[in-house]
C-alpha cells in the first residue's frame, strides 16, 4: 500500500516536472519561430537591397550610355553639317572663281581699261553718258555690255553673301578688297551716267561691296566725275 502511494507521488512528480517543462518548450518554440521569421525578413530585406542596387547599377549604366550615345550623335552630326557647310561655301567660290576667270569677263574688264585710257579718268564718265544719250551705239555698246557683265557678277557676289551661301573670309581673298576697289574705281562712274540718263535707285552691288570690304564712301569718290557738266554728285 505503502509503496502504491509512492508509486502514485512519482508519477504526480513526474507529471508536475513534465507540465513545468511544457512552457518552457513552448516559449522557445516561439522564439526560435520568431527568429526564423526575422532572419528570412532580413534576408528578403537583404534581397530587395540587392535587387534594388543592381537596378539602380543597370539604370545608371543604360543612361549612361545613352547619354554618351546622344553625345557622339550630336557631335557627328555637327561635324556633317560643318563639313557639307564648307563644300557648299568651296563649291560657290570655285564657281564665282571660275565665272570671274572666263575670257568674256577678262575681255569685259580689257574694254572699260581702253575705254578709260583713250578717254580719261576724269572724262570717260561724261563720255560715256554724251554718246549713250546720242545713240551712239557703235561706240560704246562694247563698253556698256562690258560694264554690265561685271556689275552683274558683283551683284551676284553680293547676293551669296547676303543670303549666307558663302563667308566673308573666303571673298576677302578672292575678289579681295583689292579688285572690289578697281571695281568701284573703274564701273561705277559708268553705272552712275547711265543711271541719271534712265532714272531708277543706284545700283546697291556698289554700297554692298563697300560694306563687305569696309571701303569708304569716298574711295575712290564718285562724285570727282563731271558727269555730262551736271557739277554735283548724283543722288
Amino acid at each position: 500500500m505503502a509503496a502504491t502511494m509512492r508509486v502514485g507521488s512519482m508519477d504526480s512528480l513526474d507529471l508536475d516536472s513534465s507540465m513545468e517543462t511544457i512552457p518552457e518548450i513552448v516559449g522557445d518554440t516561439d522564439k526560435g519561430r520568431r527568429a526564423k521569421k526575422k532572419k528570412r525578413g532580413y534576408a528578403l530585406l537583404s534581397k530587395i537591397h540587392h535587387n534594388v542596387r543592381d537596378a539602380l547599377t543597370e539604370t545608371n549604366i543604360t543612361l549612361a550610355v545613352s547619354i554618351l550615345t546622344l553625345l557622339s550623335t550630336v557631335v557627328l552630326q555637327t561635324w556633317y553639317t560643318v563639313v557639307t557647310q564648307n563644300m557648299h561655301y568651296v563649291s560657290t567660290f570655285d564657281s564665282i572663281y571660275n565665272e570671274y576667270s572666263v575670257p568674256e569677263m577678262l575681255n569685259a574688264f580689257d574694254t572699260v581699261e581702253d575705254f578709260i585710257a583713250n578717254h580719261g579718268r576724269e572724262r570717260f564718265a561724261d563720255e560715256f553718258m554724251e554718246h549713250k544719250k546720242a545713240r551712239n551705239r557703235d561706240k560704246i555698246s562694247h563698253v556698256d555690255h562690258a560694264r554690265r557683265r561685271v556689275v552683274h557678277w558683283y551683284a551676284k557676289v553680293c547676293l551669296f553673301w547676303k543670303k549666307g551661301l558663302i563667308p566673308l573670309h573666303f571673298l576677302k581673298s578672292f575678289p579681295g578688297k583689292g579688285r572690289a576697289a578697281y571695281f568701284l574705281r573703274n564701273f561705277e562712274p559708268l553705272e552712275e551716267s547711265n543711271r541719271m540718263i534712265y532714272g531708277g535707285t543706284p545700283n546697291e552691288a556698289f554700297s554692298c561691296i563697300r560694306r563687305m570690304f569696309d571701303i569708304p564712301e569716298d574711295m575712290p569718290g564718285k562724285c570727282s566725275y563731271n558727269f555730262g557738266g551736271a557739277g554735283k554728285c548724283p543722288i
